[in-house]
């Protein structure tokens, strides 16, 4: 028995036939491949190391106050911003204890105390102590501004403090360097009640942290 020849459009066919075949089976090892993947990049958690991200995607915070957003970390030249806004009464020719009202990632805390400055009974007169307390390990360098007056600018070891003294109400600026990781402070002081039993300081302002 002969066996006649495929005609053109069989053969035409039967090449298309294996090559649809191959490539599914190439689809199929691509999609192996990149399964878990976007856009072909491999992601990773929020918390991991700045190295471990390299060359991939970075997933946003799954909780917390910053939940759906990227840690600054991850993203270049962007600084991260905070506020603050604490109330402190005054104690009657006692002492305040400093209160942390910000926290620097890397760098250190501020606090604020809050003190009588009037000796006589029951006529508080509010002064207040803002103070930037390294904690980063090493020196770094402060620049400080109380109001429209002459700043000051200090290298301030590690696990030591520099501030400045607002008596009344007036505006101070900070300026911490580390290793080009800067911070910067902007903020103000209300002191409320001045000569009565019930005196209080007020502390606001916004932090700026400017990674390198």
């Amino acid at each position: 028995m002969r066996l006649s020849k495929p005609s053109p459009s069989m053969v035409i066919a039967s090449i298309a036939l294996f090559v649809s075949l191959g490539g599914t089976s190439v689809a199929a090892v691509s999609y192996a491949r990149n399964a878990g993947k976007v856009d072909g990049y491999d992601a990773v958690k929020a918390s991991s190391s700045t190295k471990k991200a390299a060359g991939r995607l970075v997933a946003a915070n799954k909780s917390g106050p910053d939940k759906g957003k990227i840690p600054a970390k991850h993203l270049a030249g962007v600084g991260v911003t905070q506020t603050f806004g604490k109330s402190f009464e005054v104690a009657d020719n006692a002492p305040g204890a400093p209160q942390t009202v910000s926290t620097l990632s890397g760098l250190g805390t501020l606090t604020a105390t809050c003190n009588d400055q009037n000796t006589a009974a029951g006529k508080e007169d509010p002064i207040s102590t803002i103070a930037f307390n390294n904690a980063s390990g090493e020196i770094v360098n402060v620049a400080r501004r109380v109001g429209n007056g002459d700043g000051a600018l200090s290298v301030a070891p590690n696990q030591t403090a520099t501030s400045i003294a607002i008596g009344g109400s007036n505006t101070f600026t900070f300026h911490i360097e580390r290793r080009s990781q800067n911070a910067i402070i902007t903020g103000g002081v209300r002191q409320d009640g001045r000569g009565t039993p019930a005196a209080t300081c007020v502390v606001f302002g916004v932090v700026e942290q400017i990674l390198p």
